[in-house]
């Protein structure tokens, strides 16, 4: 019974991190996975089985507390639809934390395994991107001029970047471990896999992506010079990766449309053109649109989650009337600084982080670039309002605080 429920367990982990990546063609995939996995838990909670040691929960706690903000809006809020939406979406931190604390830990095998098939599905998307592109580059090239990007079968581009990030770190990490080859070649497999991402990101041209690329770069040389003591290993490897990297982005066309197009985006910008089907002028308007509606509210505690729809339409609705398509602060401290204000800010900031930093959680590798990636995601993006920001965002803080923090079952040991 129990090998059962850990083996749907890893099937439901499954179901989120690689399943997230079809969100697209099988958008209910990743949330039936949510709640057979909360169902789970709620069978630890009915019938309990004997742990090694005991569940640390705080972490999960913390996160929990994450959406726990979000409730005293409705006390404000008039737009009770939209607010029940954000509600919905944002539901799983609340419940996947809580299930994770009753469910024991993963094997470090099937724990390794998820990190594998999610590195895989990474793999596939990019590959066939890539191989769409070689076929259609002039037709693509000119998407980069529109501030555009290459077609992917995961349509959100900025998160799909920061998850081939993450993918490119999860492949080091997986041929660093130098555990659990079950073919000769696996260990290649990671190296060119990642070797393959490495580039790819560059064609792929998403800003965001770059620059949390060359952050975990700067932040995994920083550990093998002050944490191992390898110098020449770091001198060496980023070397390396600067050589390629600046190679590919003299290389690559889509680069270089792309930094003329945001070149062009700053300049319009400046010189108070219109900021219509211009992704960096739209992003910098929707920063200060949402200042200004914390200004115009409270900024100790928001306009309401319920009604910064509405406040920020109206906003480029009257001041932006050019913009075709309007959107939702692209921030996520700012995107909560308008509809909680500054307390809800500093709450999320203290809840979201503290697993982090709780008894030296950062130590893992895999959440410590994991939670910075998502960091400089927050700047240009607001993850925790899409369904596959709060997977991609959740899934992968849970999955290493668990292995840290849980309890294995006695009858697996």
């Amino acid at each position: 019974m129990e090998k059962a429920r850990q083996y749907v367990f890893f099937v439901c982990c499954l179901g989120i991190s690689s399943g997230m990546l079809l969100i697209d063609f099988i958008r209910i995939l990743p949330s039936i996975s949510m709640v057979v996995l909360v169902l789970l838990g709620i069978s630890y909670l009915l019938k309990p089985i004997a742990l090694e040691g005991r569940q640390n929960s705080k972490p999960f706690y913390s996160l929990a507390l994450t959406f726990a903000i979000l409730l005293p809006s409705i006390l404000y809020s008039e737009n009770h639809s939209y607010l029940f939406e954000r509600w919905q979406i944002a539901l799983p931190y609340l419940l996947l934390p809580i299930a994770f604390i009753k469910i024991p830990k993963l094997s470090t095998r099937r724990h390794f395994l998820l990190y594998e098939s999610y590195f895989f599905f990474i793999l596939l998307i990019s590959l066939i991107a890539f191989v769409y592109y070689l076929f259609n580059q002039q037709l693509i090239n000119q998407l980069y001029l529109e501030s555009r990007v290459m077609p992917t079968i995961v349509s959100h581009h900025p998160t799909l970047s920061l998850m081939i990030v993450f993918a490119i770190y999860v492949s080091y990490w997986l041929y660093q471990s130098k555990r659990y080859y079950k073919l000769p070649l696996e260990k290649n497999i990671f190296l060119l896999g990642g070797t393959f991402l490495f580039i790819f990101i560059h064609v792929f041209s998403v800003r965001s992506g770059l620059l949390a690329l060359y952050v975990i770069i700067l932040v995994e040389l920083g550990r093998w010079i002050f944490q191992k003591k390898q110098y020449k290993k770091a001198l060496i490897s980023g070397a390396i990766l600067i050589l390629v990297g600046t190679a590919t982005l003299f290389l690559s066309p889509t680069v270089s449309n792309k930094i003329a197009n945001t070149t062009q985006d700053l300049n319009n910008y400046q010189n108070e053109g219109s900021a219509n089907n211009q992704s960096l002028g739209s992003r910098i308007i929707s920063y200060k649109n949402a200042i200004q509606i914390a200004q115009n509210t409270s900024l100790l505690w928001g306009c309401g989650l319920g009604d910064l729809e509405d406040l920020n339409l109206e906003i480029f609705k009257t001041q932006y009337p050019e913009i075709s398509k309007p959107i939702i602060p692209h921030n996520q401290f700012l995107y909560y600084l308008a509809a909680i204000g500054i307390l809800g800010v500093i709450m999320f900031t203290l809840f979201f982080y503290f697993p982090l930093f709780y008894q030296k959680a950062f130590l893992d590798p895999l959440l410590l670039i994991h939670v910075i990636i998502i960091s400089i995601g927050f700047q240009f993006e607001a993850p925790m309002e899409t369904q596959i920001g709060v997977a991609y965002t959740l899934i992968f803080i849970l999955l290493p605080i668990h292995q840290k923090f849980g309890a294995r079952a006695k009858k697996l040991s």
